[in-house]
C-alpha cells in the first residue's frame, strides 16, 4: 500500500464485497439462517472499524521500521479477518441446501 488512503479504500472495498454476498446469499437461498447472515455483516462491520482505528493510529509514528512493521501486520490482519469471514459465509450457505 502506497498510501494511507489506498488502504482505507482496499478495506472499503473488501467489507463491502462480504457485505454484498452475505445480502446475495439472502436473496438467492432463502433456507439460509438470516440471524447467522446478519451475524457475519455485523462481525465484518467491526472489523472494518478496527481496521480504521488501527489504520488512524500507527505505533510510535517517529520510527518509519516502527510504522511499516505496523501497516504490513495490518494489512495481514484485514486479509485473514476477511478471509475468515468468507468462510463463515460458505458454511451458512453450504448448510443450507
Amino acid at each position: 500500500m502506497a498510501s494511507l488512503r489506498k488502504l482505507k479504500r482496499e478495506i472499503d472495498y473488501l467489507v463491502s464485497e462480504v457485505i454484498s454476498d452475505c445480502y446475495a446469499c439472502l436473496a438467492i437461498n432463502s433456507k439460509c439462517d438470516k440471524g447467522v447472515v446478519f451475524g457475519i455483516i455485523e462481525d465484518a462491520v467491526e472489523l472494518r472499524n478496527n481496521l480504521f482505528d488501527k489504520a488512524n493510529r500507527p505505533a510510535e509514528k517517529h520510527n518509519p521500521h516502527l510504522v511499516k512493521k505496523h501497516y504490513r501486520q495490518l494489512i495481514e490482519e484485514m486479509f485473514d479477518g476477511v478471509d475468515k469471514l468468507f468462510v463463515r459465509l460458505s458454511e451458512v450457505c453450504k448448510d443450507a441446501k
